[in-house]
């Protein structure tokens, strides 16, 4: 969504139960809007030296009580509009057409209305919190800046000729039908589109829509210049296309010939069909209101933006080569790079590779395209951590192997954000959440690095080395558990394992050797060779007339904390779903050929197990993420316990949020359950610390792995 200014004029004065319905006919109406920023003609409307704007709160808002928006009455509104008329007039000759007849619909609308009060809606433009003395200093200056003007005095103040230079910055977008802001807009069916959008244009491809502008991305049926119908779809690939709000707003029209629109990096990019192949596509960035910022004209070649500072475009120093320029002023800043990557929502940091393929070297650049430091000696920069500054790094190093062939070795260590190696680059791996990662802080402020042999290195966040036990990990138990780290001394079958604490760096023995863990890893992977395990086959009535209540009570009561009435309830749907499941809540698709009365019961299940299955989809207890959805985890505020559980470093992974989740709910007298399930998602119920353990035991009864991450 574009942060956007908003007129709104009203027929009370703005309070906290202001109502603002969306649909006209009522008691507001919209004017104008702009994105990114105020234009300038809002601010004189709304207020001037004698007579500033009123801070006024916007119950549009969930801060129904803050002062977050500015007013004006509207006779004032109108004094103000009247006086700059007079100064404006007649208009500048050299202004287009379009902005006459535009200046002519403002006239319309400002002396038309009939409301009593003028809203400047902001809040999205600033991006303090509402309730906050920041977003209290950002208004005021907006509301200050009306006292650069009186518009009571003869001619236009130097403060206000911009409108006369560039009106098409500093008007706005004017129109009844941004009403529609005052709701959340959203992408509708196409079948649900207005008439003149349904009629004339269709999507650019199955849901095509442009949230950075909340904007349709469209082609028309028949071709503007040409009267051509829309051709087939394999045919389209020139046709021109436009993005266009639901509310009727044009950023890129279908006469302009563009074949290609999208934002990035704060601009519309616009492309237009390549000339000659190889020629790259001619192209332009456009700012989120539709003015072009980088013309077609200028030259530029597969032009898009990576930031608001920095451009990318066709570089002639070689093919799939770019070159990188500065915005708006477009000086080259770097010349001939590929691979560029930029994630708005990590560390913000642009990284590409400058050279040829093969002899490159790695540039890493800051939001405006300055080097943050030399990063040529590395093969590739992870995320830097926002409060630790580090990010994993690698080099790559060649050498010659036994057969005398070439090789490499791909070492891995920390880096802090000024450019200092925390940990050098010597290690097979550093432990982190995912591969692209900050390292993960343990502890105590540790980092822990294993070398090639599997040998656990701790080092501390500033670079000393804290531990290096004579001891190595297999290549399955790298990560620490809890903050400890299963470990062998020795070598051969009769190796120790052991177990190594990064909290105190003590080795406790377990009596048991790598013989017994290799054999134990055996047995978890037995039956995974193809073999099919003997399945068993049960009528639905079979299943019925197999009812624990006792287990099944136990189980809903546990899963309801006690609540008897819950539970009650819970557990009159088990019963319903076990006599007559429902195929959407089974997850049963309509392809496949499911008997519901013919249940299979695989080797080592029972009838309890099949209860199971029925329970999972129906009861609200449960919480499900994909394996790695770390961030689903960390906004995971539902389950019992979690309303005042913070976890801000989800980079670290999944199961670091996990056993940070258990540590909290511990001090709840809770205890979160991991449960099994039948493909790589994640499955999480919290309980009462004392149910825990009769509740793994009731699973257990089912043949359901569960693991208690509170224990």
């Amino acid at each position: 969504m574009p942060n956007y200014a908003l007129l709104l004029a009203h027929d009370e004065h703005p309070s906290p139960t202001t109502d603002w319905p969306a649909q006209p006919g009522g008691p507001c109406e919209g004017w104008a809007e702009w994105f990114e920023s105020v234009p300038l003609l809002f601010s004189v409307l709304l207020g001037d030296a004698k007579h500033p704007p009123e801070r006024v709160p916007c119950s549009a808002y969930q801060d129904k009580e803050s002062l977050i928006s500015l007013a004006a009455p509207m006779n004032q509104v109108k004094a103000r509009w009247q006086w700059l008329k007079t100064q404006m007039e007649p208009l500048p000759t050299n202004w287009p057409e379009s902005v006459k007849k535009q200046w002519q619909a403002i006239d319309d609308i400002v002396t038309q209305s009939q409301r009593q009060w003028l809203l400047l809606d902001c809040a999205t433009l600033i991006p303090e919190d509402t309730d906050t003395p920041e977003y209290a200093a950002a208004l005021n200056q907006l509301r200050d800046q009306c006292l650069q003007w009186d518009c009571s005095a003869e001619g236009l103040p130097d403060s206000l000729q911009v409108l006369q230079q560039n009106p098409q910055a500093q008007l706005g977008w004017w129109s009844h039908s941004v009403l529609m802001r005052t709701e959340v807009i959203e992408r509708d069916n196409d079948d649900d589109w207005p008439a003149w959008l349904k009629d004339h244009y269709q999507e650019r491809y199955h849901s095509a829509w442009d949230e950075g502008t909340d904007a349709y991305y469209v082609m028309p049926k028949i071709h503007p210049r040409t009267g051509a119908k829309l051709p087939g779809e394999n045919h389209r690939d020139n046709w021109p296309v436009g993005l266009v709000t639901p509310y009727g707003r044009w950023l890129v029209k279908p006469i302009e010939g563009a074949n290609g629109a999208f934002t990035s990096g704060g601009y519309i990019s616009v492309r237009y069909p390549e000339e000659a192949e190889g020629m790259g596509e001619k192209s332009g960035l456009k700012d989120l209101n539709g003015n072009w910022v980088v013309p077609p004209s200028a030259g530029y070649r597969n032009a898009y933006a990576i930031t608001p500072q920095v451009m990318a475009c066709k570089s002639a120093s070689g093919p799939g080569m770019d070159d990188l320029r500065s915005l708006p002023g477009l000086a080259l800043l770097h010349e001939g790079v590929s691979s560029i990557y930029y994630n708005e929502e990590e560390d913000q940091f642009i990284r590409a590779d400058q050279g040829p393929y093969g002899n490159s070297r790695k540039l890493l650049l800051k939001q405006d395209g300055q080097p943050l430091f030399d990063a040529s000696k590395y093969e590739h920069i992870n995320d830097f951590n926002a409060k630790t500054g580090l990010a994993v790094v690698t080099v790559r190093q060649n050498y010659i192997d036994d057969k005398g062939e070439e090789a490499c070795h791909v070492w891995e260590g920390v880096l802090h954000i000024s450019g200092k190696e925390i940990i050098p680059c010597q290690y097979k791996t550093i432990e982190r959440g995912f591969s692209s990662s900050p390292p993960k802080v343990l502890p105590g402020s540790k980092l822990l690095a294993i070398t090639d042999k599997g040998q656990p290195h701790v080092y501390n966040t500033k670079g000393k080395l804290l531990a290096s036990p004579d001891i190595w990990c297999p290549p399955l138990n790298c990560s620490p558990k809890k903050n400890e780290l299963l470990t062998f001394m020795g070598e051969g079958p009769e190796a120790e394992m052991v177990m190594f604490s990064i909290k105190d760096f003590s080795i406790i023995r377990t009596g048991e050797t790598w013989d017994d863990y290799r054999n134990a890893l055996r047995g978890m992977f037995k039956g995974l060779d193809g073999d099919q395990a003997e399945t068993t086959t049960m009528t639905r009535a079979e299943l019925i007339d197999a009812e624990d209540e006792v287990w099944m009570s136990d189980l809903t009561r546990i899963l309801c904390l006690g609540d008897e009435d819950e539970a009650a309830e819970l557990l009159q749907e088990w019963r319903d779903c076990v006599a007559e499941p429902d195929p959407d809540d089974m997850g049963w698709d309509e392809d496949d050929e499911i008997d519901p009365n013919e249940i299979h019961l695989p080797a080592g299940e029972n009838a309890l197990t099949l209860y199971w299955v029925h329970l999972i989809p129906i009861a609200t207890q449960f919480a499900r993420f994909d394996w790695k959805d770390a961030d689903g985890i960390a906004d995971t505020h539902w389950l019992p316990g979690t309303d005042d559980w913070h976890w801000d470093t989800p980079a670290d992974g999944v199961e670091s949020g996990l056993e940070h989740l258990a540590e909290h709910l511990t001090g709840r007298d809770m205890a979160l359950i991991k449960l099994a399930t039948d493909d790589d998602s994640i499955r999480i119920t919290v309980v009462r610390a004392d149910d825990a353990e009769d509740f793994l035991d009731r699973l257990a009864q089912a043949s359901i792995t569960a693991w208690n991450y509170s224990a």
